[in-house]
């Protein structure tokens, strides 16, 4: 029926109704997403056309500062190590000592502004940097058997993080060495607990000075346990995202950090026998804790030392997966979990201590000793079933636990860390001029080093 307005004899077409095509619609797409790339490349331009480029005071680039407002910037890192006209004053790095079969050795090191070659065949390597002497024993250093019954005497520190000054200084405190670096602890046990690596810059000094120890300790009925935490899994996977920089360009100019602490460098393989779990006596010791789901997999210490051997035996890390490997190497692994001492959101809660009474029970232990999580003093958790020694700031108490007869005490330290701001000369700043071809292979190296870090796989 037609409407009243309209001749009956009228004839009526239907109106087709146009669609854009699904090809014209992805082509706005296209462009609109064009013009947003666009916009925010234009934006970064803008913004790093404003940017300072920092450097240490040795020269070594450590980060792009790009301004928001006018009080306020935004640091970007900058993992590559390189640097202009750089003189690092009195530092030493390395060496990197690789063995090359029939009792030699290639060695490698960085020494204030300059790389250091030599090969040989000796025990020894002497290294003349910045008006010093330092002489590396190369001879294996054994790896204690990592379950033993409880020394009548042991001290424990954790959380050294490249930061020799501090190592020293309560090693000679501790009675553990003298001065010069002899072993003095007798038939004791030093155990540390794991990141020796990473942040600090003398990371190589830390590892040879504990490597060292670790030989002469053995000789006198002692032992050195040097725990594998979870920025040792870093640096051995070639995570170095929290590496300082200045140690970064060492090993620029060393070959890079793979070669470093490659298989077949006597620190790399050293460092790769090293355990994730110590029992001694009825006390368990591990850089971050034991976490349920690791006692449901039944694994013992054995089994997690034995897990986390494999995982270096790995040539394609990037399929390795399961319940062992989770269980030294996840988020609730041995060297990362921090439940004994906190809920962490979205991932776990912490356990009830009817839950870590059961933990110390898996384990046939009276306590568990952990690192990794910053506390204010070393102290006790959950009954005395937990001690938490990782006193890694300048806001702590400086102490080290002890163990004598079995009993577990805390020692008090002069010593100190020394890490905040007073202790770090201020950075050298300059503007960024992208109109060089120095500062855009800057730009370009910290974005590549960026892209390369987060290609790495997961679990490390």
């Amino acid at each position: 029926m037609f409407p009243p307005h309209v001749p009956a004899n009228t004839v009526v077409k239907e109106i087709p109704i146009v669609r854009p095509s699904r090809r014209r619609w992805l082509k706005r797409l296209a462009w609109l997403t064009a013009f947003l790339l666009l916009g925010v490349l234009l934006a970064a331009c803008f913004l790093l056309s404003r940017a300072q480029l920092a450097s240490t005071p040795g020269g070594v680039h450590a980060g792009l500062l790009i301004p928001i407002s006018e009080r306020r910037s935004v640091a970007i890192p900058i993992y590559t190590g390189s640097g202009e006209r750089v003189r690092i004053t009195g530092f030493l790095d390395g060496p990197v000592v690789r063995r090359v079969g029939d009792g030699r050795w290639d060695a490698r090191w960085f020494c204030e502004d300059r790389e250091g070659r030599a090969s040989g065949s000796g025990a020894t390597l002497a290294i003349d940097c910045a008006g010093r002497r330092h002489v590396f024993a190369l001879d294996a250093a054994p790896v204690p058997a990592p379950e033993q019954p409880m020394p009548g005497d042991v001290v424990v520190l954790s959380d050294i993080e490249g930061n020799r000054a501090f190592l020293d200084a309560a090693l000679v405190e501790l009675g553990v060495m003298d001065a010069a670096g002899a072993w003095r602890y007798g038939s004791g046990h030093l155990v540390v607990l794991g990141d020796s690596v990473d942040r600090g810059r003398d990371v190589f000094a830390v590892l040879w000075r504990l490597h060292d120890l670790s030989r002469q300790a053995g000789a006198t009925g002692g032992a050195v346990h040097v725990l594998i935490g979870n920025h040792e899994q870093y640096v051995l996977r070639g995570n170095l995202s929290r590496a300082n920089v200045e140690h970064l360009h060492g090993l620029r100019r060393m070959g890079g950090a793979a070669a470093a602490f490659a298989p077949g460098t006597v620190i790399g393989d050293w460092l790769r026998r090293q355990p994730v779990a110590v029992k001694l006596g009825r006390t368990l010791f591990v850089h971050g804790g034991v976490s349920p789901e690791v006692v449901q997999t039944g694994l013992r210490v054995s089994d997690l030392n034995r897990a986390m051997a494999a995982y270096w035996a790995e040539t394609t890390v990037e399929v390795v997966h399961g319940p062992r490997y989770d269980a030294v190497l996840g988020m609730q692994g041995v060297a990362q979990y921090r439940g004994l001492l906190m809920a962490v959101d979205d991932a776990y809660a912490a356990p009830s201590t009817a839950e870590v009474d059961r933990i110390a029970g898996h384990f046939g232990v009276d306590r568990i000793v952990v690192g990794h999580t910053q506390v204010p003093q070393v102290e006790t958790r959950h009954g005395g079933r937990v001690i938490a020694v990782n006193v890694n700031s300048d806001r702590a108490k400086q102490q080290a636990l002890g163990f004598r007869a079995g009993e577990p005490w805390i020692i008090e330290l002069r010593a100190r860390r020394n890490l905040g701001e007073a202790a770090r000369p201020p950075r050298r700043l300059r503007e960024l001029d992208l109109a060089t071809q120095g500062d855009r292979d800057i730009v370009l190296g910290a974005i590549a080093a960026m892209r390369a870090l987060s290609k790495l796989p997961h679990p490390y």
